[in-house]
């Protein structure tokens, strides 16, 4: 198992640990939640509409649909990478003090 991340009870974070696989998907489902609120929101709250949620709609500009996918794209990336840090951190649990 070498090379290999874990606990610091020796269980493998990634691979064959249904845990981790749980904990993963979960915050990642999380995550993916809470960015498509915050981006519904914040949308609404600079230009005054809804988020385009249909790229046909005869109201919407090409322009803005860019630039929602863009914002929107940027967002749960950000916060798809977060959460998986913040798991991570809480899946392997404390880190041992370092001795200066």
């Amino acid at each position: 198992m070498e090379g290999q991340h874990t606990t610091p009870k020796g269980v493998p974070m990634a691979g064959q640990d249904m845990g981790w696989k749980i904990v993963s998907a979960v915050s990642m489902g999380l995550a993916g939640i809470v960015a498509g609120k915050i981006v519904s929101i914040g949308w609404k709250a600079v230009t005054g509409k809804a988020a385009p949620v249909d790229p046909d709609d005869p109201g919407v500009s090409v322009a803005e649909i860019v630039v929602f996918a863009a914002v929107s794209g940027a967002l749960l990336g950000l916060s798809r990478q977060l959460a998986a840090l913040g798991a991570k951190r809480w899946y392997s649990g404390p880190r041992p003090k370092r001795l200066d």
